[in-house]
C-alpha cells in the first residue's frame, strides 16, 4: 500500500469518527436544499451511517455488463431488477481516489443499509465513462439513471445562464458555498438551471475550490498569467476571465490534459486539489499558486424515468443519503487537500497563494458583463450567505 493511500485511508477514518462535530448551521435556513429534513434528523443519521462504515466498509463496484456478461449496453434500463432488488445506476468522471468517488461509495453504503438491499447502487467511474456532457445528456434523455455531474456550468448549452457558476472569486471558503448550495442558492440553480432541462436533482456535493498550476512561473498576480496557455473548460464566463488575464485559452477534455501539459501544448490549467492530485497533474506541473478563485459544486442528479418509477420510500432513501453523504463529502474534500497538498509538496511542486485583491480587481469586467446579460437575482442569493462585506458580490448585488 503506497504512503499516499495509506494517509488517505487514515483521513477517511478520522472524518468518521468526527462526524458529530459536522456543522449542524450550515445552512441559514437551517434545512438541507435538497431534503428539507430537520438537520438534527439529517446529522444524527450522518453519525449512524458514518458508524456503520467503519464497521463495513463498502467495496467498489464493476461496471454492470448485462445478465449475460456481454458489453455494456447503450442506454442503461430504470427499474432493471437483479433477484428483486432495483439496480440504481450512477456516473462521474473523477478518478477512484477523489473524494467524490469515496464519498459515492458512502451513499452507496448508505442507500443499499437504509433500503435493506432492495435498491442496489452500481457506481461508474472515470475509466468507463464519457465526459460531464456526456453524462447530463444522457441522464436528461432517460439513458442513465443518475450522476455526477463536477460543474453545473456544463449546462451552458441548454442555458446561458449556466455561465454564472463560473463567476471568479464569488466565494472564499467552503462554509460560504455549502450555506449557499444547501440553501436558496441550490434552489434557484435546481430551478432555473437543471430540473427545466429534465433531470432532477437529489443536492449538491463538493467539487471544490480551483487554483492555478503552471510549469512557466509562479502565479502571484494576473500579470503573471499574460501569455500563458491555460487550459480551460469551454464555458464562456472560464474563457473570459483568462482573456481578461492576458492568457491563451486551450480547450480541451480533462482525460487529454496530462499528456498535454508533459508536452508543452498547454503551460497550464486550473482545477480543485482532488482533479490536479488525482490526475496526477502536479507531476507534469512545476507551480501550484493557491487561488481559490472558483467554487465548483457538484449537482447529484437523477432521470425523470428512473425517478418516476420508485416508491415513495426509495425516493426518500435517496434523498436522505445524497443529504448525509453529500456532508460527510464534502468535509473529506476539505480534509483530504492538506493529505494532497503534502504529497505534492514532496513531490516537488513549489506552492504559492496569489494576491487574491489584485485578482478579485482584474475580474469587474466580467461582473459587470454579468449583470448586464442575466441581472443580479443569482448574484444577490449568493450575497446572502457570504461574510466578507467586500466581497464582489455585495459590491455587485444591486447594480440593476
Amino acid at each position: 500500500m503506497s504512503k499516499c493511500l495509506s494517509q488517505i485511508l487514515v483521513v477517511i477514518m478520522l472524518i468518521s469518527l468526527s462526524a458529530c462535530s459536522y456543522r449542524a448551521e450550515r445552512s441559514r435556513e437551517n434545512l438541507p436544499q435538497s431534503t428539507r429534513l430537520d438537520r438534527a434528523i439529517v446529522a444524527a443519521a450522518s453519525a449512524r451511517s458514518q458508524a456503520n462504515l467503519l464497521n463495513t466498509p463498502p467495496s467498489d463496484t464493476e461496471l454492470y455488463s448485462g445478465s449475460d456478461g456481454g458489453e455494456e449496453p447503450e442506454a442503461y434500463i430504470y427499474t432493471e431488477r437483479v433477484d428483486g432488488a432495483i439496480v440504481f445506476h450512477l456516473a462521474h468522471i473523477v478518478d477512484p481516489v477523489h473524494p467524490l468517488h469515496l464519498g459515492l461509495l458512502h451513499f452507496k453504503n448508505e442507500v443499499e443499509t437504509r433500503s435493506e438491499g432492495s435498491l442496489l447502487v452500481e457506481i461508474h467511474d472515470s475509466a468507463t465513462v464519457g465526459g460531464d456532457a456526456t453524462l447530463v445528456s444522457m441522464v436528461n434523455g432517460n439513458q442513465l439513471d443518475a450522476a455526477a455531474i463536477t460543474i453545473w456550468g456544463v449546462w451552458h448549452t441548454l442555458t446561458e445562464y449556466a455561465n454564472l457558476e463560473s463567476l471568479p472569486f464569488m466565494f472564499s471558503n467552503y462554509e460560504e458555498a455549502w450555506a449557499a448550495y444547501e440553501g436558496a442558492l441550490g434552489d434557484w440553480v435546481t430551478r432555473n438551471i437543471i430540473e427545466p432541462h429534465g433531470a432532477r436533482v437529489l443536492g449538491y456535493w463538493t467539487n471544490g475550490l480551483r487554483n492555478f498550476t503552471n510549469n512557466v512561473r509562479p502565479i502571484y498576480t494576473p500579470a503573471d498569467l499574460a501569455g500563458l496557455r491555460m487550459r480551460s473548460p469551454q464555458i464562456a464566463t472560464n474563457l473570459a476571465m483568462y482573456e481578461e488575464f492576458g492568457a491563451a485559452s486551450v480547450s480541451m477534455s480533462f482525460d487529454l490534459l496530462y499528456d498535454a501539459l508533459q508536452a508543452g501544448t498547454v503551460d497550464g490549467q486550473d482545477n480543485p486539489f482532488g482533479q490536479i492530485h488525482g490526475g496526477r497533474l502536479f507531476e507534469v506541473q512545476r507551480y501550484l499558486s493557491i487561488s481559490h478563485h472558483m467554487f465548483s459544486s457538484v449537482p447529484l442528479i437523477i432521470s425523470n424515468d428512473f425517478w418516476n418509477s420508485l416508491s415513495a420510500e426509495h425516493r426518500l432513501i435517496l434523498l436522505e443519503s445524497s443529504a448525509i453523504s453529500g456532508r460527510y463529502q464534502g468535509e473529506l474534500t476539505r480534509t483530504m487537500e492538506e493529505v494532497q497538498l503534502q504529497e505534492m509538496l514532496a513531490f516537488g511542486t513549489q506552492v504559492n497563494e496569489v494576491n487574491r485583491a489584485s485578482f478579485m480587481a482584474a475580474v469587474e469586467p466580467i461582473w459587470e458583463d454579468h449583470v448586464e446579460r442575466f441581472g443580479t437575482e443569482f448574484i444577490s442569493i449568493a450575497s446572502r450567505y457570504i461574510d466578507d462585506t467586500n466581497a464582489l458580490a455585495h459590491q455587485f448585488r444591486t447594480r440593476d
